[in-house]
C-alpha cells in the first residue's frame, strides 16, 4: 500500500480537484493506496468537503486538529497515522504535480528509501521569496552538521523504515526536511517546476519564514554557539595583543594610547556582539524550554474513516 499524507488548511477551493487528480494518477498506476488528510483547524469548508469524499471513498481518511499546529507537525501526524509501505507527502494546494508520483514510486522500487522533489523554478512566487529560499539553504548548510539538498520540497516519498525512524524522534522543535535527511537512508531527487497555487492564497508570512529558519538552525546545529565562543577567544587574544602594544608605546616611546575613539569603538562592538550572542543563546534556551514541557505535537479533534484510540490522539 502507498499512503499519501496531505496537510491542509483552508483549501476548500483545491480539495475537489485534489481528489480528482490523485484518483486519476493512482488508479492509472494500479496502486493500492490511502489518502490521509491532516487538517490544521480550517475555518472554511475544507473539513466538510473531505468528509463528503470519505463517505463515498473509503480510501480517504480525514483527521482534524483542535487548532493550527503548524505544517511540520501536521506532516508528522500524517506519518504517524499512515499505514503504507511507502508514504508520500503532497500538499493540497496543488503546487506539486501528482503526476510525479509514478516516478517517485519507480525510484522507490529501484531501491531508494527517500525520493524528494527539487524545485527548478517557482511559478507564482515573488523574486524576494525565491531569493530568501536560496539564501536559507546556503545559510543552514553553512551552519548545520548535515547537508540539505538545495531547493528540496516537502513533496517526497519515504519508505516505511524511514517513516518509522521519524516517528521515533521525540523532539518538539521539528524541522522535518532536516530530520529526514538526518536518517541517512539512500535518497535521490527528481527536478520539477513548482506551479502557482490552484486556488486561494498562501498564508505564510515573511515573519513566519524567519522564525522557521531560526528554529531549523537551532534544531540542527550548535555552530552558532561555537562561533561566538571562538569569536570571543579571538577578541580576547586581540585585546591582549593591543594592550601589549599600548604598553610598549608607553614604556619605549612615552606615547599614550589614543583614547576616546578607540574606547568608544571597542565598547560599541562589544555591546553589539554581546547582544547578538545573548539572542542566539536565548533561542537555544527557548528550544530547551519547549522540549522540557513535552506538550503534544498535535491534538486530534475529529477523525473520519480512521479509528484512533484516545491514547493516540495526542502527538507525544
Amino acid at each position: 500500500m502507498v499512503s499519501i499524507v496531505m496537510p491542509a488548511r483552508n483549501e476548500e477551493g483545491n480539495i475537489p480537484r485534489c481528489y480528482e487528480e490523485i484518483t486519476r494518477v493512482m488508479e492509472a498506476a494500479g496502486c493500492d493506496y490511502e489518502v490521509v488528510v491532516t487538517d490544521n483547524a480550517s475555518s472554511d469548508r475544507t473539513g466538510e468537503l473531505c468528509e463528503k469524499i470519505c463517505a463515498t471513498d473509503p480510501r480517504w481518511r480525514y483527521i482534524r486538529f483542535s487548532r493550527n499546529f503548524t505544517a511540520d507537525n501536521s506532516m508528522s501526524a500524517g506519518l504517524h497515522y499512515s499505514r503504507g509501505d511507502a508514504v508520500i507527502i503532497l500538499f493540497s494546494d496543488l503546487q506539486e504535480p501528482p503526476e510525479l508520483i509514478p516516478r517517485f514510486l519507480e525510484k522507490w522500487r529501484e531501491g531508494y528509501e527517500i525520493v524528494y522533489g527539487v524545485h527548478t523554478r517557482r511559478h507564482g512566487e515573488s523574486p524576494i521569496r525565491s531569493l530568501w529560499a536560496s539564501f536559507f539553504y546556503k545559510f543552514i548548510n553553512l551552519l548545520s552538521e548535515i547537508q540539505l539538498p538545495e531547493h528540496v520540497a516537502d513533496f517526497r516519498l519515504m519508505d516505511r523504515k524511514v517513516v518509522n525512524t521519524i516517528n521515533r524522534m521525540g523532539e518538539r522543535n521539528r524541522y522535518l526536511r532536516g530530520m529526514i535527511v538526518w536518517t541517512g537512508f539512500r535518497q535521490t531527487g527528481i527536478p520539477y517546476e513548482r506551479q502557482a497555487r490552484g486556488s486561494g492564497k498562501g498564508t505564510t508570512s515573511y515573519l513566519y519564514l524567519f522564525s522557521y529558519a531560526v528554529r531549523s538552525i537551532c534544531s540542527f546545529s550548535i555552530r552558532p554557539l561555537r562561533f561566538f565562543f571562538l569569536f570571543g577567544m579571538g577578541v580576547a587574544l586581540l585585546t591582549v595583543l593591543l594592550a601589549a602594544y599600548y604598553l610598549y608605546l608607553y614604556f619605549a616611546h612615552g606615547t599614550e594610547a589614543p583614547g576616546i575613539p578607540t574606547v568608544i569603538l571597542l565598547l560599541l562592538g562589544n555591546i553589539a556582539l554581546t547582544s547578538l550572542g545573548i539572542g542566539v543563546l536565548g533561542e537555544y534556551i527557548g528550544s530547551i524550554y519547549t522540549e522540557s514541557k513535552k506538550r503534544p505535537l498535535w491534538v486530534v479533534e475529529k477523525a473520519v474513516n480512521i479509528e484512533i484510540p484516545e491514547e493516540r490522539r495526542y502527538g507525544n
